[in-house]
């Protein structure tokens, strides 16, 4: 250390030590290391909430709290109070009594003076937490993976600096150690490696630099599939031959590339694009859509892109994203993709400030919101789980749009594009269509693209659905005609271009612009040889780049969408100036974009058939080297590893990459996550995935199977994958599957089967009964007692309802007992006993106003209503409706609200009040019409036992 040694010394380089005045502490849990850690890694205090979620993920808010107050107490008893400030609100570490090696060694690293860089390098003692993990902290892992990458690029920087500073200051040998050090820490680091082997030259090992070169060799082929850069053969070359070219440097000169030509003008579309700006500039009260319709390379990428700098120039916000052919089964992909552009936008705090809190906590299920955000409505954001039906899955689709609106509203109507919805997936596709009809008294343009020849199916419908809206104008693309092609001609020979042939251009074209444009670039045509297709011209395209570009390339063709620079540095294995100076030697020829809407550095191949171009002329066994790759950096890559999005990736690289494994876990992790977000389609098939992939977990991935096909509707495929789970779960596991049997038969009507299957359930809970299946046994209670209600077997109803309460009561669950109570309400209201039902009713509202879900108030609500309503008192039932009918605007509940209204227009009726029932039916069909269903259909009261 450069100053007296404090009272807490914490080393992060190498294996974690945390002394206090030389003497390292002693703590009973890991957790208080990783904290320590954690402050003293980012080098400010954090708020206790941010550490509880992070290192209690699993736990409730209230447990998080607990065990990190416990935490914390042991480490200031390890510490003896030094170094550690532990405030109410946040920890911190105190900068006066405590010292951090990694806080040094970047002081250190920044200076010019040989003796900082060597006391810099002395701290670099191994890797950033060497040996250092936790079991059960995921967001801690994805930290400690992040922040040992920006140590790694800083140490290895520093010895860089290091060794052309002891070979300044006459000192080769320690350049050599240097050097080697640099290489140590990235093997696959080419400038690196032709550091190291020019130095061993110079200081006379010339036989260690041929060395040196073999190891490169090795490293290359083993870990990437590829052979040295030409600079590195060269050095080689001339080491070994000792010629006097050694002399000139160990990095050989950059390679010159010629300047690529100027963007070609927008040939054609001007009809287009002044179409799409009327639909913009008419949308300042109620939003529009516009469909840009037409086939691969048609152009419809270059009309959104001229659309956005069009509204960016007249004030207007974007929020851009586009599909991709690889993650169609990612679940709202794209939706996330506007969402993450959207929040990283420095006023995003601002805006997400007017949304209610329930948008917030639905919008977090697809997105991490920003810390501020978070930190600020943590404690007001119901944590409850997702649920099964249509309000659930309204309450997020309502969520994107609300915050769609939010983050583009402006003083002129803002934009939001998707590209490529042929490539989709149907949850993307079904948030879309629902923000594409509610866009009255939204000052919105929703620009959409798709290729009609790619459709399938369900995207046939989508763009059906989306075309039949009266707010959608639709703007197909034609191929360019002869004058049109004439204007591009000229434009490319004024641009520098060789003139070609019109007649011929047209011909071997037949006037689409990929074609053209790719053409023009070529400088030639068929007027001199055969014709060539696009591919062709693709691939002679391709061809021109440098080594290393071409190797960037494939990296980039592999990931497979837009991409970071990290990312695709990472996957390529180049050093990141090397990667850097190959993108821009790709932009510059057109091959790849700078995406300038990203909030960070991102980049995306110019066309899509550019990418395909790139992957096939990538070899088999290179290709899967490069996904192995992508799917270790995504793993490690900062951020959420519930993100469900990210989780496909690294399913699909893994897969790709031939470890089975790996991705069927990944695809089952997917499978959850997309699960929780009410992508049910997409779960069922990642589940799936996981099965025809080995996964050893049979019996969860069908049981998970079964639930999501329910939610879907299909009862058969359900029963048949419930079955089959049933067929291979260990017996302790067979209740569940039961119980979920038992629904799935309640739901397509026949009860009898249903009573059979929750019997099933029921009898060995009771007869081995034990603390961990309580919670289960009054969920199969309050199901038994459902089917027995539906099928007026008022006694077993009534039986089972007391079963489920006693139970529930004894275990402290709230939300069991509320269910018990409502179902003996009524019972007795069938049985002609409304002072009882009254009673029962009265007490399961009164444990539903402090259940998490506002359903079970409403329900409740609902209910008691009902039996107002029988015992005459009409006016204590519309109250207790219009309340119902409030919690249901406040939390969103539309499907439960349409039946409510629906309610309250009976009693209203009843009342005498015929205008404000006519009014409040009138509004129960326009809920149903939403969200879908009929007045009647859905009884509020049964319906949240059955989905609780």
């Amino acid at each position: 250390m450069t100053r007296a040694d404090p009272s807490l010394s914490i080393r992060l380089l190498g294996p974690l030590e945390i002394a206090v005045a030389g003497r390292p502490i002693v703590v009973d849990t890991r957790k208080a290391l990783a904290i320590v850690a954690l402050v003293a890694g980012e080098g400010r205090p954090f708020a206790r909430d941010e550490l509880a979620a992070m290192f209690w993920p699993e736990a409730d808010d209230e447990a998080a709290r607990g065990a990190l107050r416990r935490t914390l107490s042991a480490l200031r008893t390890a510490v003896g109070g030094v170094g550690i400030v532990t405030g109410r609100a946040q920890v911190a570490l105190d900068p006066a009594a405590s010292s951090v090696d990694l806080a040094e060694l970047e002081r250190l690293a920044t200076s010019s003076r040989l003796a900082d860089l060597e006391a810099a390098a002395a701290l670099a003692r191994g890797p950033f937490l060497a040996g250092f993990a936790l079991r059960d902290s995921p967001a801690f892992d994805d930290w400690q993976a992040a922040r040992a990458m920006r140590v790694e690029r800083t140490v290895g920087d520093l010895l860089d600096r290091l060794a052309d500073a002891r070979l300044d200051s006459g000192d080769p040998g320690g350049a050599v150690d240097a050097a080697r050090r640099r290489v140590d820490l990235d093997p696959l680091d080419e400038p690196g490696q032709r550091r190291l082997m020019a130095l061993l030259a110079r200081s006379g090992d010339r036989g260690g630099a041929i060395r040196q070169y073999r190891a490169c060799v090795s490293v290359l082929e083993r870990e990437l599939g590829v052979t040295p850069l030409a600079e590195t053969t060269k050095l080689y070359e001339a080491i070994r031959d000792a010629r006097a070219e050694l002399d000139r440097g160990p990095l050989a000169d950059a390679p010159a590339f010629p300047p690529a030509p100027g963007r070609l003008p927008h040939v054609g579309r001007d009809a287009e694009f002044a179409s799409v700006l009327r639909a913009h500039e008419s949308a300042t009260e109620d939003g529009r859509v516009v469909a840009v319709i037409g086939e691969a390379g048609i152009g419809k990428s270059r009309l959104v892109e001229a659309v956005a700098v069009a509204v960016g120039a007249a004030g207007g916000r974007s929020l851009l994203a586009r599909a991709f052919a690889s993650e169609g089964e990612i679940a709202y992909g794209p939706i996330v993709e506007l969402l993450r552009t959207g929040l990283a936008r420095p006023d995003a705090v601002a805006r997400l400030r007017g949304l209610p809190v329930p948008t917030l906590s639905e919008l977090a299920r697809l997105a991490p919101l920003p810390d501020e955000v978070m930190r600020d409505l943590a404690p007001r954001i119901p944590t409850a789980p997702a649920g099964d039906w249509p309000a659930a899955r309204a309450r997020l689709l309502e969520a994107v749009a609300a915050a769609l609106a939010a983050l583009t509203a402006g003083p002129v109507p803002g934009l939001v594009a998707v590209e490529d919805l042929q490539w989709a997936d149907d949850a993307s596709r079904e948030a879309l269509a629902w923000l594409a009809r509610r866009l009255a008294g939204q000052p919105l343009l929703l620009l959409l693209t798709w290729r009609p020849e790619d459709l399938d199916e369900l995207g046939t419908s989508f763009a059906s659905t989306i075309e039949a809206l009266p707010e959608t104008s639709a703007v197909p693309l034609h191929r360019l005609d002869r004058p049109e092609v004439e204007r591009l001609v000229a434009s490319a020979v004024a641009a520098g271009s060789p003139q070609l042939g019109v007649d011929a251009l047209l011909a071997e074209s037949e006037g689409l612009p990929l074609y053209l444009v790719e053409a023009l670039a070529a400088g030639t045509s068929s007027a001199e040889g055969p014709a060539r297709s696009v591919r062709t011209l693709l691939r002679e395209r391709l061809a021109t780049v440098g080594e290393t570009a071409a190797q960037v390339l494939s990296a980039a063709a592999v990931i497979g969408r837009s991409f970071h620079l990290h990312l695709v540095r990472g996957t390529s294995g180049r050093s990141e100036d090397e990667t850097i100076t190959a993108l821009e030697e790709l932009v510059r020829r057109g091959i790849v974009r700078e995406l300038e809407a990203s909030p960070e550095a991102a980049f995306d191949f110019a066309h899509a058939k550019l990418r395909d171009a790139a992957y096939e002329a990538t070899s088999l066994a290179r290709r899967r080297l490069l996904h192995r790759r992508t799917a270790d950096l995504l793993r490690v890559e900062s951020g959420s590893r519930d993100d469900p999005g990210r989780l496909v990736q690294i399913a699909t690289h893994e897969r790709a990459a031939g470890r089975d494994a790996e991705a069927a876990e990944a695809f089952r992790q997917a499978g959850i996550q997309a699960r929780a977000v009410y992508a049910n389609r997409e779960a069922g098939t990642h589940f799936e995935t996981a099965l025809a992939l080995g996964h050893s977990d049979v019996a969860g991935l069908q049981l998970a199977l079964g639930e999501v096909r329910t939610a879907q509707g299909d009862y058969v495929g359900a029963i048949a994958a419930l079955e089959a789970s049933a067929a291979v779960a260990p017996d302790d596991a067979l209740p569940a599957v039961e119980l979920r049997l038992g629904r799935v038969h309640a739901r397509r009507g026949d009860l009898a089967t249903a009573a059979s299957h929750l019997d099933a359930a029921i009898e060995p809970l009771e007869r081995r009964p034990r603390d961990a299946d309580a919670d289960l046994l009054v969920r199969a209670l309050v199901e038994r007692a459902v089917v027995a209600l539906r099928a007026r077997e008022l006694d077993r109803a009534a039986a089972s309802a007391s079963g489920a309460l006693a139970l529930a009561e004894r275990i402290g669950d709230a939300t069991g007992a509320g269910a018990g109570h409502r179902i003996l309400g009524l019972v007795a209201r069938e049985r002609g006993d409304l002072d009882g039902a009254r009673t029962s009713l009265g007490q399961s509202l009164a444990l539903a106003e402090a259940d998490p879900d506002a359903g079970a108030v409403i329900a409740a609500r609902n209910a008691l209503a009902l039996v107002e309503a029988a015992a005459g008192d009409h006016p204590a039932a519309i109250a207790l409706l219009e309340g119902a009918l409030e919690a249901c605007r406040r939390t969103g509940e539309r499907h439960l609200e349409a039946a409510v209204e629906n309610n309250l227009a009976d009693q209203l009726h009843a009342a005498g009040r015929p205008d404000e029932a006519m009014a409040h039916l009138k509004r129960a069909v326009t809920l149903f019409a939403e969200v879908g269903g009929r007045p009647g259909e859905l009884e509020p009261e049964i319906w949240k036992l059955v989905a609780w």
